[in-house]
């Protein structure tokens, strides 16, 4: 087969556009991963599509919602019908109603399933709606944790043998043990939604922090957006920063500042924070509910306790001992090397290989 005919595979990448959450960061990196390593059997391509309304309200929401479903179900399909692709990844839950060509469907997470309360009614109908379709019409569903892999098998009978897990990657920071010490911070990483619990973090904190002053840790809060929004920013105070979503680069700065981060998410399906944290030296305290403990593993500290007098007991125990912390980021830049991006490129090119042959 001449080269100009070999398979292609289409990415949608628009989500990429739309968001700055852990999402857009994994569909931007897999598109390096694949572009500095190409698949020699087939090509792959990454599609973004039309960029989002800068968001004012409700209206712009709305008109949001109204490009995503075009792009998805209508303009993603016409153009891989011209593109002659002969399948569609989609990477973020949702493949088009009607494809065109085989599709590969990566789940992140069945969050809507699992706390339906936490979404608005019509999002989370449509959410549960399109995603049980398009993982019962893929030829693979790629998994971000085994935590959402049995989701799927649970939730939506997907058999086993359909699902892989493929982690989402980091890049290795700098050697735990280098640089200068920690600074007395703890950090949050995501958005502001009702699952991450932000709220009882901010209270917690703010427990730990009335009961430790002086010599207490402050609280860096990165990231924004959400339905919670508003109200994390009126219970915010002193002890706290916020710093809405920051560039990568300000990110790692923080990653490599930070004494410890701190997930007390309800569910999540990866929990990119908690792996991002780890490969830079960072230790980190997580729920003990979904993929966090997975991607955690022996090195995270685990909150058995999500209300705001079981952080604020957790922070309190946890960083009286600086010692301890510093053991416990090295385990997790240890622990950290199971995301490699190499590996994850590699993994889900196989992945496209076998469901092109299926």
């Amino acid at each position: 087969m001449s080269e100009s005919r070999r398979p292609l595979v289409l990415v949608d990448g628009r989500l990429a556009r739309r968001r700055r959450t852990g999402i857009a960061t994994y569909i931007r990196e897999l598109d390096r991963a694949l572009s500095a390593h190409p698949p020699t059997r087939f090509d792959v391509e990454f599609v973004y599509g039309p960029p989002g309304i800068p968001r004012r309200g409700h209206i712009t929401q709305l008109l949001n919602l109204t490009l995503d479903l075009l792009w998805l179900h209508v303009l993603l399909p016409l153009y891989a019908i011209s593109r002659r692709a002969a399948l569609i990844h989609a990477p973020v839950n949702w493949a088009p109603w009607f494809s065109p060509a085989r599709t590969i469907v990566t789940v992140q997470d069945l969050s809507f399933e699992r706390m339906p309360d936490a979404y608005p009614r019509g999002f989370g109908a449509y959410a549960r709606l399109f995603a049980r379709r398009s993982a019962r019409a893929a030829k693979l569903v790629l998994a971000t944790s085994r935590s959402t892999a049995n989701d799927l098998t649970q939730l939506y009978g997907i058999p086993s043998d359909r699902i892989e897990v493929v982690p989402i990657g980091v890049h290795p920071g700098p050697p735990a043990d280098a640089g200068p010490p920690r600074e007395p911070f703890v950090l949050y990483v995501g958005e502001f939604e009702p699952r991450k619990r932000v709220p009882a973090l901010i209270e917690g904190h703010r427990r730990y922090f009335a009961e430790h002053d002086p010599g207490a840790y402050r609280l860096v809060l990165a990231g924004g957006g959400g339905s919670e929004e508003e109200r994390v920013r009126s219970l915010a105070g002193q002890e706290s920063e916020l710093t809405g979503f920051v560039s990568d680069a300000k990110l790692l700065d923080l990653y490599q500042r930070a004494s410890l981060l701190v997930m007390p998410s309800a569910y999540e399906g990866f929990g990119l924070p908690v792996a991002e944290a780890m490969a830079n030296g960072c230790p980190v305290l997580v729920a003990d509910n979904s993929a966090l403990t997975e991607v955690g593993g022996d090195a995270a500290y685990v909150l058995d306790d999500p209300s705001p007098d079981g952080i604020a007991a957790a922070l309190g125990r946890i960083l009286a001992e600086p010692g301890s912390l510093r053991v416990r980021g090295q385990r997790a830049q240890a622990e950290s090397a199971r995301f490699g991006w190499d590996a994850v490129a590699d993994a889900t090119a196989s992945a496209y290989e076998r469901a092109l042959r299926l």
